[in-house]
């Protein structure tokens, strides 16, 4: 009875050991796939050599005319062009994504700061109010801007989806161009795809 209660006991270390170690590969398989599918993005961003679906990409942002709101005494033409790469985040105070993403650009934008990378924001379709609220609310530290002629620029740059992001190197030149959320890894990886280009 004792010979058969250890062999049972035995058979199921053995069948735990194994589960354990299929687990462990599994994890494992499941990281380095991760870590894959990141590198193969970002390769396939840098082969694309600046094509980009967004018909903005290639137009030019200095002659765009705006007005400071809040965090800056330079004109955006000048934040441009003194800047090795300019992330210009177009956004309004309704756009759930923008809510979300906001923080991260603000935290982003304090890292980078002293830096040749600036995030700048574009408010558009929205009330100064609503504007203001939501500087407020997220506690926004860059420099954000509205434009002189709204509807004749988000024309022009095809501009229709919040939030909108353009990554401008220091001719203006909109080299990459990203729609929705955006985190700080892609950030890094387009700003690292300008710098490759200039």
């Amino acid at each position: 009875m004792d010979w058969m209660t250890g062999k049972k006991l035995i058979i199921a270390v053995i069948f735990i050991a194994f589960f354990l170690l299929i687990g462990v590969s599994i994890g494992a398989v499941i990281n380095m796939s991760d870590d894959e599918m990141k590198e193969r993005s970002l390769k396939t961003l840098q082969d694309s050599e600046g094509r980009d679906n967004h018909y903005a990409v290639g137009l030019n942002l200095l002659d765009t005319e705006s007005e400071t709101v809040i965090n800056s005494d330079e004109q955006l033409n000048e934040i441009i062009q003194n800047n090795e790469v300019t992330v210009v985040n177009f956004f309004a105070s309704w756009c759930e994504p923008c809510k979300r993403e906001t923080p991260e650009l603000n935290e982003y934008a304090l890292e980078t700061a002293g830096s040749e990378v600036q995030v700048v924001g574009i408010n558009i379709d929205d009330s100064a109010k609503n504007r203001d609220e939501f500087l407020d609310t997220y506690g926004v530290q860059y420099p954000v801007f509205e434009l002189t002629d709204e509807k004749g620029m988000t024309d022009e740059f095809k501009i229709s989806l919040m939030p909108t992001t353009f990554f401008v190197d220091s001719n203006g030149k909109v080299v990459r161009a990203y729609i929705g959320e955006i985190g700080p890894e892609l950030i890094t990886n387009y700003i690292n795809y300008v710098k490759e280009r200039q």
